[in-house]
């Protein structure tokens, strides 16, 4: 494994030794380790929220009153189901989906190297080629998100398609069965850090 020169523009001092340790297993013996971050677990919320906070509220009321209406008046078994299960839906897209947001929030690492932009959790990695130069930058006062151009070709009049894709950004409803997404670095604190290694991989 080929650790990075002295002078690397990008460093990664700021890495604890658990994030080192988790991205330098997966280091293949050609490269070498331009910078390591996080996505900011203090970041909750993003534009989306504006309209999908109150959006499933509403969708958790209406099917809780009509499971409610639905025991009262002794419907069929098969219809207690069908409403059970858009309940636990809408649970899950009103609260659940925070828990998974903050889970992998908790438990990402972000890793650019001389190759390779990697997610990994120790469980499961995703990357993606660091050379590319199709990503963009969403800058906020103290975040970077960094995102790869992975679905401008899908098709957007469709569940699944571009649109979908991106509004479910960083919502904790990306990566749904089903739903390809961008490869993508979220709420980044060390922004500066992130975009010097990609700069210094891409040549942008």
């Amino acid at each position: 494994m080929t650790q990075p020169d002295a002078d690397a523009s990008c460093p990664t001092d700021s890495a604890t030794p658990e994030q080192r340790a988790l991205v330098e297993q997966h280091l293949r013996p050609s490269e070498q380790l331009l910078w390591i971050g996080e996505s900011d677990p203090q970041r909750m919320f993003v534009d989306a929220d504006r309209w999908l906070i109150p959006f499933n509220a509403f969708f958790l009321v209406v099917v809780t009153t009509f499971l409610v209406g639905a025991a009262r008046s002794q419907a069929h078994p098969g219809v207690l189901v069908l409403l059970s299960a858009l309940v636990l839906v809408a649970l899950h897209l009103s609260a659940g989906r925070f828990l998974v947001k903050r889970h992998r929030k908790r438990t990402d690492v972000y890793a650019v190297t001389t190759e390779r932009a990697l997610v990994t959790n120790g469980r499961r990695t995703r990357e993606t080629d660091a050379r590319r130069t199709d990503w963009y930058v969403d800058r906020t006062a103290e975040h970077v998100t960094v995102q790869w151009d992975d679905v401008s070709d899908l098709d957007t009049l469709f569940l699944g398609g571009s649109a979908s894709a991106q509004q479910y950004a960083n919502t904790g409803l990306d990566g749904m069965p089903g739903m390809r997404e961008n490869f993508a670095m979220y709420d980044v604190i060390d922004g500066d850090g992130l975009v010097a290694a990609l700069r210094r991989t891409s040549g942008r």
